[in-house]
């Protein structure tokens, strides 16, 4: 089995997790388990996790493990990167960081500063991107023939193992041959045993278990409990197709809105919620851009259209279109910010009251806009969304947003309507200068945050610095 003890990187587990955007969100395992595995598979992850900056820094050091990337001390000696390196820096991170375990937590897998929780991490990426690498590598034309079936066996012991005999296996559709957990490489029982939705391991967080090669002069003498041979050992086997699917839909029961909110602010219009379902619609850039980067690139380009557009109508031959006083002024940034973020399904909803320049606003917004978002006004206020992510007729929409005590907070990505308690109060700023804001829950105000923030930065490409409570904060 392949492992990182080549000389050489192994460049499809480098591609796979270096292509993985951090992804901070308050899921727990399980919530994580109910999302589909497209999206966990472009996400790098921790449950419990929202710091972005931090997922992103446990990234770095997993990858120069994988990439075999070696580092030269003072004394001249060079070491790579491994797993205890890997959990005292961390520590010394999360320290830096100022991260506090809850008292009740301290010391368990709860608490992200333990060794117990930064060794998992460790384990289960580099896990990860061992086992692709060698799930690819055994189905080379030289090999899937010779070797064409897995044993699943326990590599470490637990101190409560789970019941893959007797339960999991057979519950999945597993057959034994004299008694062992075995199958071709191509059967779908690897994929049914995963926590992850692939079929390599680990196939559950912190099982102990993995695989054995099965040679096929060994494989041709098995038998099950009837006395048969294992099918299809004489059949040509396929890699299965593991590409990212458009449509996976998976349940979004009991999955909280900030999650909901967060994977949507991260992912964009490649998720979508429909009901009771959450679906992943991936797009396929000829440049290859991660989504996260994908995203960017579409927000950046409909706000420099906006921006335009904007300076347009200020401009001596086009101001006299509009009517006498209009001028967006310092809202422009917020403006952009929030429309581009629409248009590419980071966002729900863009409402703002404009009272009597609403028609021209509305207009205004139209023309830099794609053609999938709609655009509406009515009692001077102005609304932009995708009817595709959107499932709201204008009239419902309005009658959310217009009243005395607005109800739509959540829908503009804020997570919290306006008078909810507790809330936090968040300030935007690029350059020190106040660009936006709103009320959040308090104890998720970083999650909404970031989110907005990322909006800012994606519009504007400047900087921005968050600030909760008056205090500013870091991402």
């Amino acid at each position: 089995m392949i492992d990182f003890t080549t000389e050489r990187p192994l460049e499809d587990a480098v591609a796979r997790l270096g292509s993985r955007t951090p992804l901070g969100a308050t899921l727990s395992s399980a919530e994580w388990s109910r999302v589909p595995w497209e999206i966990r598979e472009v996400s790098f992850f921790s449950a419990h996790v929202e710091c972005e900056r931090l997922l992103a820094i446990m990234q770095g050091k997993i990858l120069r493990r994988v990439r075999l990337e070696k580092e030269k001390l003072a004394n001249g000696e060079e070491i790579t990167m491994d797993r205890g390196r890997f959990i005292a820096e961390m520590q010394d991170e999360l320290h830096a960081l100022g991260y506090q375990p809850k008292p009740a937590d301290q010391g368990t897998v709860r608490d992200l500063s333990s060794a117990g929780r930064l060794g998992l991490i460790w384990d289960m990426q580099l896990g990860f991107a061992r086992g692709y690498a060698n799930w690819k590598a055994s189905f080379h034309p030289d090999i899937i023939d010779l070797v064409p079936c897995w044993e699943l066996i326990r590599e470490a012991d637990r101190e409560v193992p789970r019941a893959w005999v007797a339960e999991i296996w057979p519950d999945h559709g597993g057959k034994f041959y004299d008694g062992r957990m075995i199958a071709l490489k191509s059967d779908p029982i690897w994929k049914w045993i995963s926590d992850f939705g692939v079929p390599w391991p680990p196939f559950k967080w912190g099982s102990g278990m993995g695989l054995r090669a099965v040679w096929l002069d060994e494989a041709e003498n098995l038998r099950d409990a009837d006395g048969n041979g294992i099918p299809g050992l004489e059949a040509p086997q396929t890699m299965p197709d593991f590409d990212l699917a458009s449509g996976v839909q998976a349940s979004r029961k009991n999955l909280p809105q900030v999650s909901e909110d967060r994977l949507r602010s991260e992912f964009g219009d490649t998720i979508q919620f429909d009901q009771d379902k959450i679906s992943f619609h991936p797009t396929h850039d000829a440049d290859e851009q991660s989504i996260s980067q994908q995203l960017t690139t579409r927000a950046r380009a409909i706000a420099d259209a906006g921006r335009d557009q904007i300076l347009r109508s200020r401009s001596e031959d086009d101001a006299a279109a509009w009517p006498s006083g209009f001028d967006t002024g310092e809202y422009d940034e917020e403006i952009l910010a929030s429309t581009s973020a629409v248009a590419v399904g980071r966002k729900a909803l863009y409402h703002d009251e404009w009272g009597s320049f609403a028609a021209a606003f509305a207009n205004l917004i139209r023309d830099w806009l794609p053609d999938n978002v709609m655009v509406r006004y009515l009692d001077g206020h102005v609304y932009a969304w995708r009817r595709d992510l959107l499932k709201l007729r204008p009239d419902e929409i309005h009658a959310l947003s217009a009243g005395l005590d607005p109800q739509n907070g959540v829908l503009l990505g804020y997570g919290q309507n306006l008078g909810d308690e507790p809330f936090a109060t968040v300030t935007l700023k690029i350059g020190g200068r106040v660009v936006g804001g709103f009320s959040a829950p308090r104890g998720t105000a970083k999650v909404y945050a970031s989110a907005r923030a990322k909006d800012f930065s994606d519009a504007t490409g400047e900087p921005v610095s968050v600030h909760i409570n008056g205090e500013e904060v870091t991402l």
